[in-house]
């Protein structure tokens, strides 16, 4: 059964740097690079600290890599949606094994600083040097690695306003990151929640890596009616406005809710959405992302 696909992309006369940084969010999405459409060779894989990015779809395809049992065409829909695209192009769909995957992987992901405190690293890095708390992610799981702005964004606000014994709710947590992070900052109890299987499998096996002890469970067997001193959802702006109802009901009386995997033109929407049942507002940016904050 093959383990994991390339999917390439043509989307002519579009922005693909921008194009990659709204749909880096998508948990299905490992990695993303960008080919000359010339040369058919692969430039640098998207980097977001690579401020000088220019690729128009008309020079370049747009590679993705993910897991191999993904539904393309599925995939293909919601990119659709989220970028407003009337029409996307498959240009091809390259299978590989395990084997592969760990020399690609290796190549791609190294360490990520957060800040003085936390970092988060693959397994295969072995550096003792650093001072703060270190969080191992296996990205041969995928879901969600640390590179992406808004998991940052939320890694920061856990790192500078989480209290101690505080309990959390991590909903839709991918690759556990958010929760894991939540813990070693010294939660309470916390709770990771997905609607994909395969991510909390994934999840479970970076649980593992870090000795954490957080609790995992499909969103299927979840009972709603638990609370919760901080609500965390860094998933699509589509998402989290349909979820509205359950986001809120499972904060505790002067719970907190944090939200993120949102744009900053999208945040105003969502905000009105919440309204007056929470006040949110932008707590943090970074590049074209936010985090918005509110209480009960």
């Amino acid at each position: 059964m093959p383990a994991w696909k390339n999917i390439t992309l043509d989307i002519p006369h579009e922005d693909l740097d921008k194009i990659s940084e709204s749909i880096s969010i998508i948990n299905r999405i490992l990695a993303i690079s960008i080919i000359d459409k010339l040369s058919e060779k692969q430039s640098e894989w998207y980097e977001d600290n690579d401020k000088n990015r220019n690729h128009n779809g008309s020079d370049y395809y747009i590679k993705l890599l993910v897991p191999g049992l993904t539904n393309v065409d599925k995939l293909i829909n919601e990119i659709i949606k989220i970028t407003n695209l009337s029409k996307i192009e498959l240009v091809s769909e390259e299978i590989f094994e395990d084997r592969d995957w760990i020399k690609h992987s290796r190549n791609q992901f190294k360490e990520i600083k957060i800040s003085n405190q936390i970092r988060i690293i693959p397994p295969w890095i072995i550096d003792n040097d650093f001072k703060g708390k270190t969080v191992i992610i296996d990205p041969g799981s995928g879901f969600g690695t640390g590179s992406h702005p808004t998991t940052q964004l939320c890694i920061k606000w856990i790192e500078s306003h989480l209290s101690e014994n505080e309990s959390v709710l991590d909903y839709g947590c991918g690759s556990g990151i958010l929760s894991i992070v939540a813990k070693s900052f010294g939660s309470g109890y916390t709770l990771g929640i997905d609607n994909d299987h395969q991510a909390i499998e994934n999840a479970e096996r970076n649980k593992n890596i870090n000795s954490s002890k957080i609790e995992l469970m499909h969103v299927d067997n979840y009972n709603h009616k638990k609370t919760f001193d901080i609500v965390i959802a860094n998933i699509l702006s589509n998402t989290i406005i349909s979820l509205k109802d359950r986001l809120i009901s499972s904060l505790r009386p002067n719970g907190k809710l944090i939200l993120s995997g949102i744009l900053n033109n999208q945040s105003s929407e969502i905000i009105n959405h919440f309204y007056p049942d929470i006040n949110l507002s932008i707590a943090e940016e970074s590049e074209d992302w936010v985090l918005l904050y509110g209480d009960i």
